[in-house]
């Protein structure tokens, strides 16, 4: 604890021991009186007792400073990462916008998701927030930045290129995030949002030039080691998959979900944490009826013009 926070922190203990004491004289006294005549008495019961609430106080919040003063710290940060005025979050939407639309999309499915799991909805939230910062190193990279079709590989050399970005931005990203001081559990979860799967949509365009070398195309983990981590990593693939579908009912998006959750499981990517068939369902209901939600309009327009 550094200088200032150690002086608001005894200032806190203080005021504390005061108010104790002032509540506990006003309730006490009384009470003792009615056993005992004897002022002298009284008095000194009354300083004992104090005395001794009051050091039993200090020592415990001696003991629990550490933890207090982070957890008001980590009260703090999370408030301004909430923000998406957070200068982060100002860069992603000015230098690659079509990743920030991307983040908070994620950022509500996983929200949703981690309430309905009775998961931290909070974390969930502001991971989906920053989970792709690293896509700050070359932006117009990503499809989603792109304002026209780009043109096709003309050599293996160049997916190999291409995919050595794509897949790096996981560990660029905790680059970033450690320079922002993001707090760690975030950082984990930019680091294992892709855990070690295969960037197949690469993967399949460098087959056109012979046999690529799969690992050239993986990202290199570590798969999520929590709930809330493996929430965004769903997330994430739901939310793109789904933006990209050209038709799109609730039948359309139950689907995609389901082959997205299919996917990774066979890809063993949730082996490092516990999560069960109950609780995967429940992602997968959070995000049939969130997305359902989001592309209600798109439905019925949709609708509306086969009619």
């Amino acid at each position: 604890m550094n200088k200032v926070s150690k002086k608001y922190f005894l200032f806190f203990v203080l005021t504390l021991f005061l108010i104790i004491l002032f509540f506990s004289s006003a309730f006490i006294l009384p009470v003792l009186y009615t056993y005992t005549r004897n002022i002298t008495k009284l008095i000194v019961l009354l300083a004992l007792s104090s005395l001794a609430s009051g050091v039993a106080i200090a020592l415990i919040l001696t003991y629990l400073s550490p933890t207090i003063s982070e957890g008001i710290s980590l009260i703090k940060r999370y408030s301004r990462l909430e923000n998406l005025n957070h200068p982060l979050l100002v860069r992603l939407s000015t230098e690659a916008p079509g990743s920030y639309h991307h983040s908070i999309s994620v950022a509500n499915l996983g929200q949703k998701a981690a309430k309905a799991l009775g998961a931290d909805s909070t974390l969930a939230r502001i991971a989906g927030y920053y989970h792709d910062i690293g896509k700050l190193i070359h932006p117009e990279t990503y499809i989603e930045n792109q304002s026209q079709a780009k043109e096709k590989f003309k050599s293996l050399g160049q997916v190999y290129k291409v995919a050595k970005i794509i897949t790096s931005h996981t560990k660029k990203g905790v680059e970033i995030a450690q320079h922002y001081r993001l707090p760690e559990e975030i950082s984990n979860i930019i680091a294992e949002h892709h855990g070690s799967t295969l960037a197949r949509f690469l993967y399949e365009e460098a087959k056109e030039f012979g046999i690529p070398e799969k690992n050239n195309f993986r990202y290199s983990g570590p798969k999520p080691q929590t709930i809330e981590s493996a929430i965004i990593m769903l997330a994430d693939c739901v939310e793109a998959a789904t933006k990209g579908a050209k038709i799109l009912d609730r039948a359309r998006i139950s689907e995609i979900v389901d082959k997205i959750i299919e996917d990774k499981i066979a890809e063993k990517q949730f082996h490092n944490l516990r999560i069960s068939e109950t609780e995967l369902q429940k992602i997968r209901t959070s995000f049939i009826d969130t997305l359902s939600l989001m592309y209600h309009q798109r439905i019925y327009i949709a609708d509306n013009d086969q009619n």
